[in-house]
């Protein structure tokens, strides 16, 4: 049993790093471009919307300050393709759906003063997944010249699943009495596909161990990734002719609940294509009551007045 390497987010002093290399595997355009003071703020200038998300198209009509506040999904899956478009004009590539497929177009001209000229025309066409949103499409040109397109993807399955667990109060014993009621551990539970279960180990410890079918990849087309305290798994598969390059992705990222200790997760895949994950899990301690509760509670009662 192998297992894969986990490669840890690190924040870069240079925002352009987002559109190149690995990097990219972290940029969420629904959510990360303006979304809040700690994230990208300006795009580097060579990089081109060609179908724009929808709050980014709102933000630019308006200027209330809380524009850029947007709720994320607790576990989010989503398909993306990558096309190098390297010597086209960005301005000249377009994208549409046709059916359960995009299409993209790109065309670029060179006119020469003494009257020839030269055309370079594309057009491609990319099935999407099943259950793709395709009401939030968006793609994109970053520096590198690699036209980005990601679709979310839906999975009615698991949202009824996690409307099952919302009543089972019994599966959320295993994370302990000491839940934090900031985290949504139903929607973890039900609604995220990777399976996850408490399993009680030697010497009183405990592991989260979750399960992830993966039997369309090998090995070397699996990548494990945590961001922060999310966990992110990609599957990639690549197509290359002597006429382009082409980059399809499966992404999916679950938050995981506060006691999971990441740093020391490990992850590796069985014969039969299921990605195992595993990483060592502590229950929530019971939180100290604050100063000014203490102080509260230890003040005299006042006498009455007698007056």
């Amino acid at each position: 049993m192998a297992f894969f390497p986990v490669y840890h987010y690190r924040i870069h002093d240079d925002p352009g790093a987002r559109y190149f290399g690995d990097q990219l595997d972290f940029f969420d355009p629904w959510n990360d471009l303006n979304s809040s003071p700690t994230t990208l703020v300006v795009t580097p200038d060579r990089f081109h919307w060609v179908n724009q998300p929808r709050q980014q198209r709102r933000s630019s009509n308006t200027k209330s300050p809380c524009q850029h506040q947007v709720a994320r999904a607790p576990n989010v899956e989503k398909f993306r393709i990558q096309f190098n478009v390297a010597g086209f004009n960005p301005e000249t590539i377009k994208t549409h759906l046709e059916g359960q497929k995009v299409v993209i177009l790109a065309k670029q001209e060179e006119r020469l003063p003494d009257g020839d000229y030269n055309i370079r025309e594309v057009r491609k066409s990319c099935p999407l997944p099943e259950h793709a949103d395709t009401n939030h499409l968006v793609s994109y040109v970053t520096p590198n010249h690699v036209l980005v397109i990601e679709v979310p993807i839906k999975n009615p399955e698991l949202e009824r699943r996690q409307a099952e667990v919302k009543s089972e109060n019994q599966n959320l014993t295993q994370f302990g009495s000491n839940r934090d009621p900031q985290f949504n551990y139903s929607a973890f539970l039900a609604g995220s596909g990777f399976q996850p279960q408490i399993i009680n180990k030697d010497d009183n410890k405990k592991q989260l161990a979750m399960t992830l079918d993966m039997k369309n990849y090998g090995a070397d087309e699996i990548k494990v990734s945590v961001k922060n305290n999310e966990l992110i798994v990609k599957g990639e598969q690549r197509n290359k002719n002597n006429n382009y390059s082409e980059r399809s992705f499966f992404f999916k990222s679950v938050a995981l609940p506060p006691g999971t200790q990441v740093e020391q997760l490990q992850s590796y895949l069985t014969p039969e294509g299921q990605l195992k994950i595993e990483v060592p899990f502590e229950e929530q301690k019971e939180e100290a009551q604050s100063v000014e509760s203490q102080k509260e509670e230890s003040k005299p009662a006042e006498e009455p007045n007698k007056n």
